[in-house]
Protein backbone atom coordinates (compact mmCIF):
# COMPACT_ATOMS: atom_id res chain seq x y z
CA UNK A 1 0.00 0.00 0.00
CA UNK A 2 2.83 2.34 0.90
CA UNK A 3 4.45 1.61 -2.48
CA UNK A 4 1.22 2.50 -4.31
CA UNK A 5 0.91 5.80 -2.43
CA UNK A 6 4.59 6.57 -3.14
CA UNK A 7 4.06 5.83 -6.83
CA UNK A 8 1.04 8.15 -7.00
CA UNK A 9 2.98 10.96 -5.28
CA UNK A 10 5.89 10.62 -7.71
CA UNK A 11 3.48 10.62 -10.67
CA UNK A 12 1.79 13.80 -9.39
CA UNK A 13 5.15 15.52 -8.98
CA UNK A 14 6.09 14.68 -12.59
CA UNK A 15 2.75 15.99 -13.91
CA UNK A 16 3.09 19.20 -11.87
CA UNK A 17 6.64 19.73 -13.13
CA UNK A 18 5.49 19.32 -16.72
CA UNK A 19 2.60 21.75 -16.28
CA UNK A 20 4.98 24.34 -14.77
CA UNK A 21 7.32 24.09 -17.73
CA UNK A 22 8.62 27.43 -19.03
CA UNK A 23 7.36 26.57 -22.51
CA UNK A 24 3.97 28.23 -23.10
CA UNK A 25 1.03 26.15 -24.36
CA UNK A 26 0.52 26.10 -28.14
CA UNK A 27 -2.47 28.50 -28.07
CA UNK A 28 -0.64 30.93 -25.80
CA UNK A 29 2.42 30.87 -28.07
CA UNK A 30 0.19 31.56 -31.10
CA UNK A 31 -1.42 34.48 -29.24
CA UNK A 32 1.98 35.96 -28.42
CA UNK A 33 3.09 35.49 -32.01
CA UNK A 34 0.01 37.38 -33.30
CA UNK A 35 0.51 40.10 -30.70
CA UNK A 36 4.01 40.73 -32.09
CA UNK A 37 2.84 40.61 -35.71
CA UNK A 38 2.76 43.83 -37.70
CA UNK A 39 -0.85 45.03 -38.00
CA UNK A 40 -1.47 47.59 -40.73
CA UNK A 41 -4.38 49.97 -41.31
CA UNK A 42 -4.68 52.76 -43.88
CA UNK A 43 -6.35 56.10 -44.68
CA UNK A 44 -8.17 56.82 -47.96
CA UNK A 45 -8.08 60.50 -49.03
CA UNK A 46 -11.34 61.74 -50.51
CA UNK A 47 -9.55 63.83 -53.15
CA UNK A 48 -7.84 60.76 -54.65
CA UNK A 49 -10.56 58.22 -54.08
CA UNK A 50 -10.30 56.17 -57.28
CA UNK A 51 -6.63 55.26 -56.95
CA UNK A 52 -6.95 54.98 -53.16
CA UNK A 53 -9.77 52.43 -53.38
CA UNK A 54 -7.81 50.57 -56.05
CA UNK A 55 -4.80 50.43 -53.72
CA UNK A 56 -6.97 49.02 -50.94
CA UNK A 57 -8.39 46.38 -53.30
CA UNK A 58 -4.83 45.29 -54.09
CA UNK A 59 -3.69 45.15 -50.46
CA UNK A 60 -6.83 44.34 -48.46
CA UNK A 61 -5.60 40.96 -47.20
CA UNK A 62 -3.01 42.73 -45.07
CA UNK A 63 -5.21 45.53 -43.75
CA UNK A 64 -7.00 45.75 -40.41
CA UNK A 65 -9.01 49.01 -40.42
CA UNK A 66 -9.83 51.32 -43.32
CA UNK A 67 -10.09 55.04 -42.47
CA UNK A 68 -12.02 57.31 -44.86
CA UNK A 69 -10.66 60.86 -44.79
CA UNK A 70 -13.08 62.61 -44.28
CA UNK A 71 -15.31 65.42 -43.07
CA UNK A 72 -14.45 69.12 -42.56
CA UNK A 73 -16.30 72.07 -40.98
CA UNK A 74 -18.37 74.89 -42.47
CA UNK A 75 -18.98 78.46 -41.24
CA UNK A 76 -21.67 77.18 -38.84
CA UNK A 77 -19.22 74.80 -37.13
CA UNK A 78 -21.15 71.90 -38.66
CA UNK A 79 -19.68 69.07 -40.70
CA UNK A 80 -18.99 69.64 -44.37
CA UNK A 81 -18.76 66.69 -46.77
CA UNK A 82 -17.47 67.10 -50.30
CA UNK A 83 -19.12 65.01 -53.03
CA UNK A 84 -15.87 63.03 -53.28
CA UNK A 85 -15.91 62.32 -49.54
CA UNK A 86 -19.48 61.00 -49.66
CA UNK A 87 -18.67 58.87 -52.70
CA UNK A 88 -15.47 57.54 -51.10
CA UNK A 89 -17.30 56.55 -47.93
CA UNK A 90 -20.13 54.95 -49.91
CA UNK A 91 -17.80 52.89 -52.12
CA UNK A 92 -15.59 51.88 -49.21
CA UNK A 93 -18.57 50.66 -47.21
CA UNK A 94 -19.99 48.77 -50.19
CA UNK A 95 -16.73 47.02 -50.98
CA UNK A 96 -15.07 46.49 -47.59
CA UNK A 97 -17.68 46.62 -44.81
CA UNK A 98 -18.03 42.84 -44.75
CA UNK A 99 -14.31 42.21 -44.36
CA UNK A 100 -12.94 45.30 -42.59
CA UNK A 101 -13.79 47.90 -39.97
CA UNK A 102 -14.55 51.10 -41.92
CA UNK A 103 -13.94 54.34 -39.99
CA UNK A 104 -14.90 57.91 -40.92
CA UNK A 105 -12.26 60.53 -40.03
CA UNK A 106 -13.30 64.02 -38.89
CA UNK A 107 -10.79 66.86 -39.45
CA UNK A 108 -10.77 70.36 -37.94
CA UNK A 109 -10.23 72.16 -41.25
CA UNK A 110 -12.45 75.24 -41.49
CA UNK A 111 -13.91 75.73 -44.98
CA UNK A 112 -15.96 78.78 -46.00
CA UNK A 113 -17.01 80.19 -49.38
CA UNK A 114 -15.44 83.63 -49.09
CA UNK A 115 -12.18 82.93 -47.25
CA UNK A 116 -9.12 80.69 -47.52
CA UNK A 117 -9.30 77.26 -45.86
CA UNK A 118 -7.98 77.28 -42.29
CA UNK A 119 -6.20 73.98 -41.80
CA UNK A 120 -6.27 72.51 -38.28
CA UNK A 121 -8.18 75.45 -36.82
CA UNK A 122 -7.48 75.91 -33.08
CA UNK A 123 -10.16 78.62 -32.75
CA UNK A 124 -12.77 76.20 -34.08
CA UNK A 125 -11.80 73.60 -31.47
CA UNK A 126 -11.99 76.20 -28.70
CA UNK A 127 -15.58 76.97 -29.71
CA UNK A 128 -16.49 73.27 -29.86
CA UNK A 129 -15.02 72.38 -26.45
CA UNK A 130 -15.46 75.55 -24.41
CA UNK A 131 -18.34 74.34 -22.20
CA UNK A 132 -20.67 71.37 -21.62
CA UNK A 133 -23.39 72.70 -23.93
CA UNK A 134 -21.00 73.37 -26.85
CA UNK A 135 -19.45 69.90 -26.45
CA UNK A 136 -22.90 68.32 -26.41
CA UNK A 137 -23.93 70.22 -29.56
CA UNK A 138 -20.84 68.92 -31.30
CA UNK A 139 -21.43 65.36 -30.08
CA UNK A 140 -25.03 65.59 -31.34
CA UNK A 141 -23.66 66.66 -34.72
CA UNK A 142 -21.35 63.62 -34.76
CA UNK A 143 -24.20 61.29 -33.81
CA UNK A 144 -26.25 62.70 -36.70
CA UNK A 145 -23.39 61.83 -39.05
CA UNK A 146 -23.24 58.31 -37.59
CA UNK A 147 -26.96 57.83 -38.25
CA UNK A 148 -26.96 59.46 -41.69
CA UNK A 149 -23.98 57.54 -43.08
CA UNK A 150 -24.33 54.35 -41.04
CA UNK A 151 -20.65 54.30 -40.02
CA UNK A 152 -19.27 51.68 -37.64
CA UNK A 153 -16.33 53.78 -36.51
CA UNK A 154 -15.58 57.49 -35.94
CA UNK A 155 -12.08 58.95 -35.85
CA UNK A 156 -11.25 62.35 -34.38
CA UNK A 157 -8.26 63.96 -36.12
CA UNK A 158 -8.33 67.34 -34.37
CA UNK A 159 -4.90 68.95 -34.46
CA UNK A 160 -3.36 72.06 -32.91
CA UNK A 161 -5.48 71.82 -29.77
CA UNK A 162 -4.54 74.86 -27.67
CA UNK A 163 -2.87 74.14 -24.34
CA UNK A 164 -5.74 75.71 -22.42
CA UNK A 165 -8.23 73.44 -24.24
CA UNK A 166 -6.48 70.09 -23.60
CA UNK A 167 -8.48 69.15 -20.50
CA UNK A 168 -11.77 70.02 -22.23
CA UNK A 169 -10.67 68.05 -25.29
CA UNK A 170 -10.02 64.99 -23.13
CA UNK A 171 -13.43 65.46 -21.51
CA UNK A 172 -14.99 65.66 -24.98
CA UNK A 173 -13.34 62.35 -25.95
CA UNK A 174 -14.77 60.65 -22.87
CA UNK A 175 -18.28 62.08 -23.44
CA UNK A 176 -18.23 61.17 -27.13
CA UNK A 177 -17.04 57.63 -26.40
CA UNK A 178 -19.95 57.06 -24.00
CA UNK A 179 -22.46 58.16 -26.65
CA UNK A 180 -20.89 56.10 -29.45
CA UNK A 181 -20.70 53.03 -27.21
CA UNK A 182 -24.50 53.03 -26.93
CA UNK A 183 -24.66 52.71 -30.73
CA UNK A 184 -21.89 50.09 -30.86
CA UNK A 185 -19.71 52.52 -32.86
CA UNK A 186 -15.98 52.55 -32.16
CA UNK A 187 -14.01 55.73 -31.40
CA UNK A 188 -10.51 56.39 -32.71
CA UNK A 189 -8.37 59.43 -31.88
CA UNK A 190 -5.32 60.80 -33.74
CA UNK A 191 -2.75 62.67 -31.65
CA UNK A 192 0.11 64.89 -32.77
CA UNK A 193 3.72 64.23 -31.68
CA UNK A 194 3.54 67.42 -29.57
CA UNK A 195 0.56 66.21 -27.52
CA UNK A 196 1.26 66.16 -23.73
CA UNK A 197 1.26 62.38 -23.30
CA UNK A 198 1.42 62.60 -19.53
CA UNK A 199 -2.24 63.71 -19.66
CA UNK A 200 -4.50 60.81 -18.72
CA UNK A 201 -6.60 59.72 -21.69
CA UNK A 202 -10.02 58.01 -21.33
CA UNK A 203 -10.12 54.22 -21.64
CA UNK A 204 -12.09 52.78 -24.54
CA UNK A 205 -11.05 54.73 -27.65
CA UNK A 206 -8.19 53.54 -29.84
CA UNK A 207 -5.37 56.10 -30.10
CA UNK A 208 -2.88 56.75 -32.91
CA UNK A 209 0.12 59.10 -32.86
CA UNK A 210 1.40 60.79 -36.03
CA UNK A 211 5.04 59.89 -36.70
CA UNK A 212 5.78 62.28 -39.55
CA UNK A 213 6.04 65.94 -40.66
CA UNK A 214 9.71 66.27 -39.65
CA UNK A 215 10.21 67.75 -43.12
CA UNK A 216 7.53 69.05 -45.46
CA UNK A 217 6.01 72.29 -46.72
CA UNK A 218 7.31 74.05 -43.62
CA UNK A 219 10.97 73.12 -44.08
CA UNK A 220 13.83 72.44 -46.42
CA UNK A 221 14.51 69.03 -47.97
CA UNK A 222 14.53 65.92 -45.82
CA UNK A 223 12.65 62.81 -44.71
CA UNK A 224 9.16 62.84 -43.21
CA UNK A 225 10.53 60.85 -40.26
CA UNK A 226 14.00 60.06 -38.94
CA UNK A 227 15.12 57.33 -36.54
CA UNK A 228 16.12 59.88 -33.89
CA UNK A 229 12.66 61.48 -34.19
CA UNK A 230 11.06 58.05 -33.75
CA UNK A 231 13.22 57.35 -30.70
CA UNK A 232 12.19 60.65 -29.10
CA UNK A 233 8.53 60.00 -29.96
CA UNK A 234 8.58 56.55 -28.38
CA UNK A 235 10.04 58.03 -25.19
CA UNK A 236 7.21 60.56 -25.09
CA UNK A 237 4.34 58.16 -25.77
CA UNK A 238 5.59 55.71 -23.15
CA UNK A 239 4.37 58.31 -20.64
CA UNK A 240 0.81 57.77 -21.85
CA UNK A 241 -1.66 55.61 -19.96
CA UNK A 242 -2.74 54.19 -23.35
CA UNK A 243 -1.05 51.92 -25.90
CA UNK A 244 -0.85 53.89 -29.13
CA UNK A 245 -0.71 52.85 -32.76
CA UNK A 246 1.90 54.70 -34.83
CA UNK A 247 1.10 56.43 -38.13
CA UNK A 248 3.67 56.70 -40.91
CA UNK A 249 3.37 58.79 -44.05
CA UNK A 250 3.95 57.36 -47.51
CA UNK A 251 5.25 59.39 -50.45
CA UNK A 252 7.21 62.59 -49.97
CA UNK A 253 8.04 66.02 -51.39
CA UNK A 254 9.89 67.73 -54.21
CA UNK A 255 11.75 70.87 -53.19
CA UNK A 256 12.54 73.31 -55.99
CA UNK A 257 15.46 75.68 -55.47
CA UNK A 258 13.98 79.14 -54.81
CA UNK A 259 10.57 77.73 -55.74
CA UNK A 260 7.47 75.80 -54.71
CA UNK A 261 7.44 72.62 -52.62
CA UNK A 262 5.25 69.89 -54.13
CA UNK A 263 3.84 66.76 -52.48
CA UNK A 264 4.45 63.49 -54.32
CA UNK A 265 3.08 59.98 -53.97
CA UNK A 266 5.49 57.05 -54.07
CA UNK A 267 4.55 56.30 -57.69
CA UNK A 268 4.98 59.96 -58.72
CA UNK A 269 8.41 60.09 -57.08
CA UNK A 270 9.51 56.86 -58.80
CA UNK A 271 8.19 58.10 -62.16
CA UNK A 272 10.13 61.36 -61.74
CA UNK A 273 13.25 59.38 -60.83
CA UNK A 274 12.97 57.32 -64.02
CA UNK A 275 12.09 60.33 -66.19
CA UNK A 276 15.05 62.41 -65.04
CA UNK A 277 17.43 59.43 -64.93
CA UNK A 278 18.63 60.68 -61.54
CA UNK A 279 20.58 58.52 -59.07
CA UNK A 280 18.59 57.21 -56.13
CA UNK A 281 20.26 57.40 -52.71
CA UNK A 282 19.34 56.04 -49.27
CA UNK A 283 19.60 58.26 -46.19
CA UNK A 284 21.09 56.39 -43.22
CA UNK A 285 19.47 58.65 -40.62
CA UNK A 286 15.94 57.97 -41.84
CA UNK A 287 15.92 55.13 -44.35
CA UNK A 288 14.25 57.50 -46.84
CA UNK A 289 15.04 57.55 -50.55
CA UNK A 290 16.22 60.79 -52.15
CA UNK A 291 17.60 62.12 -55.42
CA UNK A 292 18.38 65.45 -57.12
CA UNK A 293 18.23 66.68 -60.69
CA UNK A 294 18.48 69.88 -62.76
CA UNK A 295 15.55 70.92 -64.94
CA UNK A 296 15.70 72.54 -68.39
CA UNK A 297 16.29 75.94 -66.78
CA UNK A 298 19.19 74.49 -64.79
CA UNK A 299 17.18 74.81 -61.55
CA UNK A 300 17.93 72.22 -58.87
CA UNK A 301 15.16 69.90 -57.64
CA UNK A 302 15.53 67.68 -54.57
CA UNK A 303 13.12 64.82 -53.87
CA UNK A 304 12.74 62.87 -50.62
CA UNK A 305 10.18 60.10 -50.24
CA UNK A 306 9.29 56.86 -48.49
CA UNK A 307 9.48 53.78 -50.69
CA UNK A 308 8.94 50.16 -49.64
CA UNK A 309 12.38 49.86 -48.05
CA UNK A 310 11.71 53.03 -46.00
CA UNK A 311 8.40 51.70 -44.70
CA UNK A 312 10.02 48.39 -43.79
CA UNK A 313 12.77 50.19 -41.88
CA UNK A 314 10.34 52.46 -40.01
CA UNK A 315 7.99 49.65 -39.03
CA UNK A 316 10.88 47.41 -37.94
CA UNK A 317 12.28 50.27 -35.87
CA UNK A 318 9.09 50.72 -33.83
CA UNK A 319 8.39 46.98 -33.66
CA UNK A 320 11.70 46.52 -31.87
CA UNK A 321 10.27 48.92 -29.29
CA UNK A 322 7.06 46.83 -28.98
CA UNK A 323 4.80 48.94 -31.20
CA UNK A 324 3.16 46.59 -33.70
CA UNK A 325 0.09 48.56 -34.82
CA UNK A 326 0.83 50.91 -37.72
CA UNK A 327 -1.49 53.17 -39.73
CA UNK A 328 -0.37 54.39 -43.15
CA UNK A 329 -1.10 57.85 -44.49
CA UNK A 330 -2.14 57.12 -47.19
CA UNK A 331 -3.60 54.92 -50.00
CA UNK A 332 -3.43 56.27 -53.55
CA UNK A 333 -0.18 56.27 -55.49
CA UNK A 334 1.47 53.32 -53.75
CA UNK A 335 3.83 51.14 -55.79
CA UNK A 336 2.96 47.56 -56.67
CA UNK A 337 5.80 46.36 -54.42
CA UNK A 338 4.45 48.31 -51.45
CA UNK A 339 0.93 46.99 -52.08
CA UNK A 340 2.27 43.44 -52.24
CA UNK A 341 4.11 43.94 -48.94
CA UNK A 342 0.94 45.27 -47.27
CA UNK A 343 -1.04 42.34 -48.65
CA UNK A 344 1.45 39.91 -47.15
CA UNK A 345 0.74 41.21 -43.62
CA UNK A 346 -2.32 38.96 -43.44
CA UNK A 347 -4.86 40.11 -40.90
CA UNK A 348 -5.76 36.53 -40.05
Amino acid sequence: MKKIILFICIALLIITACSNSKEAPVKAREGLKYKDKLQLSIWLPEWQNKSAIEDVKNSQQGLQDIHVFGAYFNENDQFLFTEDAIETLKQTQQQFNESHHVILTLINDYVTDNAPIVQKDSALLHRLFQDASSRQRHINNIMQVVEQYNVNGIEIDYEKVAKEDISKYVQFIEELYEQLLKKDVSLHVVLEPEFPFNVKLPNGPKYTVMAYNVHGYHSGPGAKATFSFLNDLVKKIKKSNQKLAIAFSTGGFQWVNQGKTVALTEVEAEDLLNKTKAVKHRDQASGAAYFTFLDEQNVKHEVWYADLETLKKWTAHVQKRSYHEVVLWRAGGLSSKTLQWINEQSKE
